[in-house]
């Protein structure tokens, strides 16, 4: 999918929920093993999509606001291609909104970004607004399980955090509908290709934010995310003139991985000409990385090591 349609999506989402809540701990979505079948779920009403993304959505004053995305459990291109095979695409919404809730559940990965009711306000027009300061929150649930995960919260300090919401829900569906097509159709591929299992202290989720000042009077820099599993090891730069989603490989090498370019997924695919893309150093349970995707006009400079990364 490409960007373009991410943003047409993210507008007409807007109208249909807000995206603030306050950072009090204790205001979450309650969601629990029965909801797939109570009324958080029942306010389905209707489906959008392209390319194997469906969303929908609704926001109420006295139950929050959702914005809820499906994809399926055979992979987002998969069903895609399925549906145009088989069936128009209309008829094929038509179907899915005819489903209980309890089948959509075993047939699709369900995630919502979810925001409390406490911090939707009526406008003059009646339609929903946001209350700042607010936070977004993320759940999913996996296809035929009963358990929701709560993945991550984006906080909302001021106006300019609401504009870069948006950004941060595109990058998270893009990222989401990448995994989806990765692990149904290149696990294979990738397998034959990673035929050593890494050491556990590398699985995990690593990110960094590199700065580059001011730039015209406004804060620059990029974020940096590695997620690395048994499955796959996914990169993804996302920020000032960055984009790019790469697949990698990785090497053991004492306290190195060598994470090599395997393909391009999204945006730039300068990573193709780097050969390691990136190096990622352990030392004493910190970690570091080195990579040509960082430049000389990032304004903290590296340590010996290199720059320093988190692990979550």
């Amino acid at each position: 999918m490409n960007k373009i349609t991410l943003i047409v999506i993210f507008l007409f989402s807007l109208q249909l929920v807000s995206c603030q809540q306050t950072s009090k701990k204790n205001q979450t979505i309650k969601i629990d093993d029965k909801s797939v079948t109570n009324n958080f779920f029942k306010q389905f009403n209707k489906i959008y999509g392209d390319n194997g993304l469906l969303e929908t959505g609704n926001s109420d004053l006295k139950k929050g606001g959702f914005e809820i995305y499906l994809i399926s459990k055979i992979g987002a291109k998969n069903w895609y291609n399925n549906v145009i095979k088989k069936q128009t695409y209309d008829s094929t919404i038509k179907v899915i909104n005819q489903l209980s809730p309890q089948k959509i559940s075993l047939d699709f990965d369900i995630w919502v970004f979810y925001t409390d009711k406490n911090y939707l306000t009526e406008l003059e027009d009646g339609s929903l607004g946001p209350k700042i300061p607010g936070i977004i929150e993320l759940y999913y649930l996996k296809s035929g399980e009963k358990t929701w995960q709560k993945i991550e919260s984006y906080s909302l300090k001021n106006d300019n955090d609401r504009i870069k919401s948006f950004t941060w829900k595109q990058t998270k569906l893009q990222d989401i509908i990448d995994q989806s097509n990765i692990k149904k159709n290149e696990n294979k591929d990738f397998s034959s290709l990673q035929k050593v299992k890494l050491s556990n202290k590398w699985i995990g989720k690593y990110n960094a934010y590199y700065s580059y000042g001011k730039i015209g009077g406004e804060n620059a820099g990029w974020n940096l995310e590695i997620e690395i599993s048994n499955d796959s090891i996914i990169v993804i730069g996302d920020g000032y003139q960055i984009g790019f989603t790469d697949l990698l490989i990785a090497k053991e090498n004492g306290n190195e991985l060598l994470l090599n370019h395997f393909k391009n997924l999204n945006g730039y695919n300068l990573g193709s000409k780097m050969n390691p893309e990136f190096v990622l150093i352990e030392n004493k349970e910190k970690y570091f990385i080195k990579t040509k995707w960082i430049d000389h006009d990032i304004v903290p400079k590296p340590d010996i090591l290199g720059y320093e990364i988190f692990k979550n």
